[in-house]
């Protein structure tokens, strides 16, 4: 159990300073811009240039997954041991993986340019590579979001906290957008993202730094696992029912991202017949409003509730994607106005369900796993690459199934307009149903029960 309480102090209930918050917010730019060409790029790159078929990419990813899946709750578990190190200690973890994580961005965009014409050494290259990029993601986010949940015991404060630090991830992600798109088009695709994967090392050393020199101190004590075996620690958040229902709707609701932006390259490039850099442009203009979206999630949070604004993001993201359906070649105006749209969706996928978790972990209804944040961010790391996972997984290996497959010359567009725009705006649907009847917050009711309450 905790060593103490929590949330009770001036210290966990101040507000958090600016420069503070900044401060702790910056390592999540290279975080995010290390995320997004994983699931965005690494599929085209392999799939385009190196000729490394759909379907095996799409097991290659479902095993790297599944690996991943069973660290993230050890990493977990070893973050909260980091905590008896002081109240910056799980800061000195992040330090530790920074390195790898670094090491394995560049081993996947970097592969020999000897071994570029041999599938299977691809392949294989692949499976390593992702293994170490995935490790040392997770070794620093998990961490890093702890460190964060940690900040404060504020209810307003913690999606401040939240708030900050998706705005910079967003930044990065627009960041990672432009420079595969830029260093491809001047350089070729190889030396292109051999570029990218070297510029990631002064990036994520530029921007921990003020991270691990200026973040503020966690509020809470050491967490204390007592003897229970490791296996039953990794496991015990999902005691908390809010866990589980937020867990549920947080996967369902990501694979509808994991499915559209694994073959969004493919769509925009066969469906829209436009170019690379109309491309970039589109994820650009997709993530800046994503980022500029932010501040507006978190002021309807505090009308409504977090529930019930990331509930109106899914419907409003669901709309917009289904226009798309409209869609044919030469409409990048049309697709790129859609783009607008679903990009202040992604503002709420991104700034709310974070701070919605560092509630559930600190509320009552979390028993003896309150408190324990890193445990609680292990089980979370694992769902977020889990959404990501039946995204990409799910969606070469359909494309393929429907006709198109550019390893073996078929590029059926039906077969993306399906994945691309039907899938994802069905999962929507169905996480934003799960969203207005399930009650996930503490000490406030389901969607439903809250637009009652507000009528």
């Amino acid at each position: 159990m905790h060593a103490g309480p929590t949330g009770t102090g001036t210290a966990g209930s101040a507000k958090i300073k600016f420069e503070r918050l900044v401060a702790y917010s910056t390592l999540q730019l290279p975080l995010a811009m290390a995320a997004l060409p994983v699931v965005l790029n690494v599929s085209h790159f392999y799939g385009e240039l190196l000729k490394v078929p759909l379907e095996l990419m799409g097991a290659i990813f479902i095993f790297a997954r599944i690996v991943d899946a069973v660290q993230d709750p050890v990493i977990g578990l070893i973050s909260d041991r980091f905590t008896h190190r002081g109240p910056r200690g799980r800061l000195t973890f992040v330090a530790l993986m920074i390195p790898v994580l670094a090491a394995g961005f560049l081993m996947l965009f970097a592969p020999p340019q000897a071994w570029h014409e041999r599938q299977t050494v691809m392949a294989i290259w692949l499976i390593a590579a992702l293994l170490l990029v995935h490790l040392g993601y997770s070794g620093v986010s998990i961490s890093y979001h702890s460190h964060g949940a940690e900040l404060t015991d504020d209810y307003n404060e913690r999606t401040k906290v939240t708030v900050g630090r998706e705005v910079f991830g967003l930044l990065g992600m627009t960041i990672a957008v432009v420079m595969p798109t830029a260093l491809t088009a001047l350089l070729g695709e190889g030396r292109g993202y051999m570029l990218l994967g070297l510029l990631f090392i002064p990036v994520v050393i530029l921007f921990a730094a003020p991270t691990l020199l200026g973040s503020g101190p966690s509020v809470h004590p050491p967490v204390v696992h007592g003897n229970r075996s490791p296996f039953f620690a990794f496991f015990a958040p999902l005691k908390n029912r809010l866990f589980r229902r937020l867990l549920l709707i947080f996967i369902v609701n990501g694979s509808a991202l994991g499915v559209a932006v694994t073959v969004m390259l493919f769509y925009v490039e066969h469906v829209l017949q436009g170019t690379k850099l109309q491309a970039g442009i589109i994820l650009l203009v997709y993530f800046v409003t994503g980022a500029a979206s932010v501040p507006m999630w978190l002021l309807l949070s505090r009308r409504i509730s977090k529930m019930a604004a990331w509930f109106v993001g899914m419907l409003l993201t669901a709309v917009a994607m289904g226009l798309a359906i409209f869609i044919g070649p030469g409409d990048f105006y049309w697709f790129l106005g859609i783009s607008v749209i679903t990009g202040i969706g992604l503002g709420a996928d991104y700034g709310l369900p974070p701070s919605i978790l560092a509630d559930i972990i600190n509320a009552p209804e979390g028993g003896e796993t309150r408190g324990k944040t890193g445990t609680y961010f292990g089980l979370w790391a694992l769902a977020t690459k889990l959404a990501t996972a039946i995204g990409a997984a799910g969606s070469l290996p359909v494309s393929a199934l429907l006709g198109f497959d550019p390893a073996r010359g078929r590029y059926g567009t039906f077969a993306l307009v399906v994945v691309y725009v039907v899938v994802p705006v069905v999962i929507k649907i169905a996480a934003a149903l799960l969203a207005w009847f399930i009650h996930v917050e503490p000490d406030r009711g389901s969607v439903r029960e809250e637009f009652r309450r507000k009528a």
